[in-house]
């Protein structure tokens, strides 16, 4: 079926969570759900209050503007249902960077099973690594991808390229550069569409993280 890029709606939310869930449940499910807090689970399945909490985060960042697409595995006709395969969350030129309490404990309802100490940790790792590329001002001049999840079942597809690349059109049309931390399955598709490594990998959650950079095309070149 035809792939369509558009903008993510509340409505996308749900599919969202779990898309971010089962994309990226060998990285980071069992540190942040771990089984010794199951008992706290209001659900009583560690799985779905991932996926619960990933969709509230989704819907909290459709809600604060921040760019956020999909990817539509659209109908050929009627008899066929579309659905959203990917999600993409970008973040355009920010100065301050958030604090991790603030992203955690704050913005977002924290599920008790949650490791919220070991969220908290990550992000820290994160901010702390992306200040060391990007210096005292963070992203205050770049275009930041802050998440890209593809369902597990549509990969290699192309879909995830789509949705950096429509991600990297806003940021050519802003004038700005983009930034990203990438796993090392997505490693060789961000190199493709002309990101490049910056700075130095780092472990989270045992599995090396790359920042990444892309620079805008320079008009007199072209």
């Amino acid at each position: 079926m035809p792939l369509l890029v558009r903008p993510a709606t509340e409505a996308d939310s749900t599919r969202s969570g779990i898309i971010g869930r089962d994309a990226f449940r060998d990285i980071f499910h069992e540190s942040l759900f771990p089984p010794h807090l199951a008992h706290k689970s209001e659900t009583g399945d560690l799985e779905l209050d991932e996926a619960q909490w990933r969709t509230t985060r989704n819907l909290r960042r459709i809600r604060d503007g921040q760019p956020t697409f999909v990817v539509l595995d659209a109908a050929e006709d009627a008899s066929t249902a579309e659905e959203v395969v990917a999600v993409a969350h970008w973040q355009p030129p920010l100065q301050t960077p958030p604090s991790a309490a603030a992203t955690f404990a704050t913005k977002d309802p924290v599920p008790g099973s949650l490791d919220l100490k070991k969220a908290e940790e990550i992000f820290r790792v994160m901010t702390d690594e992306t200040t060391k590329v990007l210096g005292p001002d963070w992203h205050e001049n770049t275009w930041f991808l802050v998440h890209l999840a593809v369902d597990p079942n549509h990969q290699r597809r192309g879909i995830g390229k789509m949705l950096v690349r429509y991600g990297l059109d806003l940021a050519q049309k802003d004038g700005k550069d983009a930034f990203l931390i990438s796993t090392p399955a997505g490693r060789g598709m961000y190199r493709s569409v002309g990101f490049r490594d910056v700075g130095e990998p780092f472990p989270i959650c045992g599995i090396p993280h790359y920042p990444m950079m892309w620079t805008k095309p320079d008009p007199t070149l072209v």
